[in-house]
C-alpha cells in the first residue's frame, strides 16, 4: 500500500521557513521594516504566488531597478531553503512506515531544484523511495496524471494513501484517482461537502493515524 506525501507544510514547515527568512531580504538600501516583512509573507501566499510575480511586486513596492528581477526570483526560490526543517515527529513516523515495508513517494508542486534541495537538507532523500515534482512536468497537482505517475513509481498495486495539507491540490486531487486521503488541518476546519479518510491537526499525528490504519488492514 504506497503512501504518497506532499512536501511543503506537510512534511516540512515551508511557511515557517519563509517567515523566518523574509527579514533577510531587506537591507538599509531598501529601507524595509517589520510592516514590509509582514507584507511579503502575505504576498507570498504560502508559496502559491509565482516567484516572477512576487519579484515584480517587490520591484514596484521598493522602486528597485528592473535589472534586479532575476536575482530576486533566485532569492525567493532558494534562500529560505536554509531555514527548512521537518515538523516534529515526522521523521520517526516515516521511518516506522518504511520499516513496515510501505513505499514512500513525495508528490510536490514547485521548482525541481528547490524541492530537491529541501529533500536533501532535511534528510528525506534517505527515507523516501522516490519523488514526483511538478517542475519536471507540464502539469501539477491536482492533475490526476501526477498522482498516477507517483503510484507507478511506488511499484505496488492496491490502494494508495495521499497525505497533504492543501484541500484541492492534495486531497481532492488524489481522491479523484482512488486514493485514500489524510488531511493535515493545521487547526483549520474542513469546509467541503465530502470528507477525507483521516484528519488530524499536526503532520506527525496524521502519519501515525495512517500507519495504524495500514497496520490494521495488513493484519486482516
Amino acid at each position: 500500500m504506497p503512501l504518497l506525501l506532499d512536501l511543503d507544510n506537510t512534511l516540512v514547515d515551508r511557511d515557517g521557513a519563509f517567515t523566518n527568512w523574509a527579514p533577510n531580504l531587506f537591507d538599509d538600501e531598501w529601507g524595509g521594516d517589520a510592516a514590509d516583512v509582514d507584507w511579503l509573507v502575505r504576498a507570498d501566499a504560502h508559496g502559491y504566488t509565482p516567484r516572477d510575480q512576487l519579484a515584480r511586486m517587490l520591484i514596484e513596492r521598493f522602486n528597485l531597478a528592473a535589472s534586479t528581477h532575476d536575482n530576486l526570483v533566485d532569492q525567493l526560490l532558494y534562500e529560505h531553503v536554509d531555514y527548512i526543517d521537518l515538523y516534529p515527529g515526522v521523521r520517526s513516523e516515516l521511518v516506522a512506515l518504511v520499516d513496515m515495508g510501505v513505499p514512500l513517494i513525495v508528490v510536490t508542486n514547485g521548482d525541481s531544484r528547490q524541492q530537491r534541495l529541501k529533500l536533501e537538507r532535511t534528510g528525506l532523500v534517505d527515507v523516501i523511495r522516490g519523488t514526483v515534482i511538478s517542475g519536471d512536468f507540464e502539469f501539477k497537482k491536482p492533475d490526476a496524471r501526477i498522482f498516477e505517475i507517483a503510484k507507478n513509481l511506488a511499484g505496488h498495486g492496491g490502494t494508495s494513501w495521499m497525505v497533504g495539507d492543501h484541500v484541492e491540490a492534495d486531497i481532492a486531487g488524489a481522491r479523484q484517482t482512488g486514493c485514500l486521503t489524510a488531511w493535515v488541518s493545521h487547526g483549520r476546519q474542513w469546509m467541503e461537502s465530502w470528507n477525507p479518510t483521516l484528519v488530524a491537526a499536526e503532520p506527525a499525528e496524521v502519519l501515525a493515524a495512517v500507519r495504524r490504519s495500514i497496520e490494521t488492514n495488513t493484519a486482516r
